[in-house]
């Protein structure tokens, strides 16, 4: 099977054990796959959202193509799918975060939910996204929430909110 999705590393294009990744490059897992620190294989997602579960912002993510035997993962709790452990790992090419930023611009507005919740975005990203899903409500406060720290989601913050609100 092959899977299309994309994997998160440290800034300098390492994994969390330091191992150095390269575009245009295939990586070979040789033990049995399992997920989590411990685990064996290459994790990734399929949603770039999803990736951002585990890492924060401050990382460099890689659209990749897993191939070879895999495990797969849902964690339906939290509203994560589609993440797998794979034993084979293709590396297409990293992605700027100008890229990143542009892609879930054109996502759902339930990825968007997750992005906007795990990913710092800058102050031209908070306005790109408050300008893009300015009639969605619900993404409208969690930009105000989760980037800006406004508490929209207590009744007597109201006021406070609307006139926050404005200065943005």
């Amino acid at each position: 099977m092959i899977i299309k999705g994309y994997k998160a590393f440290n800034s300098d294009q390492t994994n969390r054990y330091g191992k150095k990744f390269s575009e245009n490059q295939v990586y070979h897992n040789n033990h049995d796959l399992k997920f989590g620190n411990n685990g064996h294989g290459f994790h990734m997602c399929t949603s770039l959202c999803d990736v951002f579960r585990y890492f924060n912002s401050d990382v460099c993510v890689a659209k990749v193509i897993g191939f070879g035997n895999y495990a797969r993962y849902d964690d339906e709790y939290y509203g994560y799918y589609d993440m797998y452990v794979v034993a084979n790992l293709y590396i297409e090419r990293f992605l700027t975060r100008e890229e990143i930023i542009q892609e879930m611009l054109n996502r759902s507005s339930l990825e968007n939910k997750k992005f906007l919740s795990t990913f710092t975005l800058n102050d031209t990203e908070k306005n790109l996204f408050l300008e893009k899903f300015k009639n969605d409500e619900d993404i409208t406060n969690l930009i105000l929430y989760y980037q800006f720290g406004i508490d929209v989601y207590h009744k007597d913050n109201s006021l406070k909110r609307s006139k926050k609100r404005t200065k943005l």
